[in-house]
């Protein structure tokens, strides 16, 4: 490598050699009551919806006024089979959120929910992570979890983030869900939680815990260690941008 670049102790004499790693890091806890939620589920009595899109009709009519409060919803009647509202259960490991369904052959698949208006940074990525566990009692039938984060807008509400995880059948199931990363678009967007099943007859599901951690990416050098056990910092070779002789 040219000397001119890089000195007889390996240092570089000009920038734009070190090459670089990236490390990424999820820091922090956006969501208020993430576990042990009886005090935040109660903020607000659950609002009953029958509309096209029973989110957004939800954010609007029922707004999530308080910051980092859960707000919940479920479908009310027609066109929708009935359902129950989320409750929050305790007496197992942990306290949990209840998500109840319906289905019928004559009816729309039935929706309940939470909701929570979070604090964030505008142009930040987040990553959403939510705890399952099945529990016998609980876990009748096979479903959906849905997870989208919204932003406000024009007087109303843009979706701007949804992924769906299935909720399996096995009763002693226990998981962490991965839900994906989204970037904030305010410094309020509101993340839902909802559930709902495809199939003929009643469900429900649990989760233990959801989750929101802000996306941070390092950048450090990179080294490599000789036989002996020796570090040494990488350098990249850059033979046409070379140092003048007399500047060494």
């Amino acid at each position: 490598m040219n000397r001119q670049e890089i000195s007889s102790r390996g240092i570089s004499r000009q920038s734009g050699l070190d090459i670089f790693s990236s490390i990424i890091n999820y820091t922090g806890e956006y969501i208020n009551y993430t576990i042990g939620l009886d005090p935040a589920i109660s903020i607000s009595s659950a609002y009953s919806t029958t509309a096209d899109n029973p989110f957004t009709d939800s954010l609007i009519n029922n707004p999530p006024s308080v910051i980092n409060a859960w707000y919940k919803f479920f479908t009310g009647g027609s066109p929708y089979a009935t359902t129950t509202s989320p409750a929050v259960s305790g007496g197992f490991s942990a306290s949990v959120f209840i998500f109840y369904g319906n289905n019928t052959a004559s009816l729309l698949a039935a929706h309940s929910g939470i909701y929570q208006k979070l604090s964030l940074i505008k142009g930040l990525n987040y990553n959403i992570y939510i705890d399952r566990i099945g529990l016998a009692l609980l876990d009748s039938n096979n479903g959906v979890i849905t997870v989208q984060i919204y932003t406000p807008q024009s007087g109303g509400y843009l979706k701007i983030f949804e992924n769906q995880v299935n909720v399996p059948m096995t009763a002693s199931d226990s998981q962490t869900f991965d839900a994906g990363e989204f970037t904030a678009q305010s410094a309020n967007d509101i993340v839902m939680v909802s559930f709902s099943s495809p199939y003929i007859g009643t469900s429900n599901a649990a989760i233990t815990k959801i989750s929101i951690k802000r996306k941070e990416d390092y950048l450090v050098p990179t080294y490599a260690q000789d036989i002996y056990g020796n570090d040494h910092k990488i350098l990249r070779r850059d033979l046409g941008n070379t140092i003048p002789a007399d500047e060494t």
